[in-house]
């Protein structure tokens, strides 16, 4: 398994709109282009983390858009709810460092 994580802080206002945008994107890498699963957190202080578990990261990197020479071509409300996910992430606000030490691994 490979898993995507995200983390932003949200605009004032904007988690209602978030959670209906990222419900579009995950159902739809779920059911069209061979996610596993996504998961979505609120965590303290409007930190927001979101992950995406895929078979194996080839199957990721065929499925999501990479720069203006990607061969994936998203449908249009696709395309759409991620520039919302985009618009409502609060650039402004610097996201602390995350250091992760693995301690146990059981992938087999």
């Amino acid at each position: 398994m490979f898993a995507v994580i995200y983390r932003s802080y949200l605009k004032s206002g904007k988690e209602e709109e978030f959670q209906r945008a990222w419900k579009v994107v995950a159902d739809y890498f779920i059911e069209k282009r061979g996610a596993i699963g996504s998961c979505l957190h609120r965590g303290e202080e409007g930190l927001w983390v979101a992950y995406s578990r895929w078979p194996d990261k080839a199957t990721r990197d065929a499925s999501w858009p990479e720069g203006p020479q990607s061969k994936v071509d998203l449908p249009k409300q696709i395309a759409q709810a991620i520039a919302t996910l985009k618009d409502c992430i609060d650039e402004e606000r610097k996201l602390p460092d995350l250091c992760l030490e693995v301690i146990d691994d059981k992938l087999c």
